[in-house]
């Protein structure tokens, strides 16, 4: 009777030992689940708002020089689009196309390797002129490995009730596929505004505000919609230098990535559920 209720004893105790256990490793295992849903998601999302800044802060700058700016600042966080001549643009002026050609690959100043093409077609007489618009598309565009597809609208509102220069950008089937295979795409509206550096030659002073909403998905299927607010990048930093994402993945709790009060560099808060995390920005 007592070697039963040894046993007995054992089989519950192996059995107590093995729930434990289960929970350990279904909380471990959501654990990085949190990790990766607090980091991947808002990563990919940040990475993809940078790119398409980038090429507004391209055409911005193409604006004002004609061309890329070659000077070779020795702080990397600024003039990013310094490529050392191999990049090259091409302006047909008879039927309105402008054409930026990394070939097969240009590094910038910030790191990141561009190859391919972006193409703006353009209405009227200039960037910063009202009314004028332009579409920009991508031929074989390359981001690092990343390949980058879709169409940006953009219209020159003129000037808004603050004086300020600002545009909409309507940007459609927006699509960035890593090395795997696996991707993202989305659509969104926004308006940039121009805060500062209107009316000088200096490109490298002009700052700008993006307001506006987003929606897309990745290849696993997941959802996502997003509301931009006050997301600010300044013309001699490669990072966004501050301004919220607010991040609603289909039916997972909502996160709001915070990129800081102006400093420039990699590091945002992301933070989901009153739970905070610090994440650092991919290029």
């Amino acid at each position: 009777m007592n070697k039963l209720k040894q046993v007995a004893k054992s089989s519950l105790l192996a059995i107590a030992l093995l729930v434990i256990a289960s929970n350990y490793g279904c909380k471990k295992e959501k654990d990085l689940s949190d990790m990766e849903d607090f980091q991947s998601t808002s990563q990919d999302i940040s990475q993809a708002e940078s790119i398409g800044s980038d090429v507004d802060n391209m055409t911005s700058q193409i604006a004002r020089t004609g061309t890329f700016d070659q000077s070779n600042p020795s702080d990397a966080n600024h003039d990013q689009f310094n490529f050392l001549s191999c990049a090259t643009v091409t302006h047909d002026s008879i039927n309105h196309v402008i054409t930026y050609d990394f070939h097969s690959g240009c590094t910038g100043a910030d790191g990141k390797v561009r190859a391919g093409k972006v193409i703006v077609n353009y209405t009227g007489t200039g960037h910063f002129d009202p009314g004028s618009s332009w579409v920009v598309t991508f031929d074989s565009f390359y981001v690092n490995t990343r390949h980058v597809e879709g169409t940006r609208s953009v219209v020159n509102n003129g000037f808004n009730s603050d004086s300020n220069m600002n545009w909409t950008i309507t940007a459609t089937n927006m699509r960035i596929t890593r090395a795997d295979g696996s991707w993202r795409t989305w659509n969104s509206v926004r308006n940039r505004e121009m805060v500062a550096g209107y009316g000088d030659t200096d490109w490298q002073n002009d700052d700008y505000l993006i307001n506006g909403t987003a929606d897309g998905t990745n290849s696993n299927g997941d959802a996502v919609n997003c509301v931009l607010t006050d997301l600010r990048r300044e013309h001699d930093c490669h990072w966004i230098t501050s301004g919220t994402l607010q991040i609603t993945p289909g039916s997972r709790p909502v996160r709001t990535i915070d990129f800081g009060s102006g400093t420039c560099d990699d590091q945002a808060t992301v933070t989901k559920n009153g739970v905070s995390r610090t994440i650092t920005l991919r290029p």
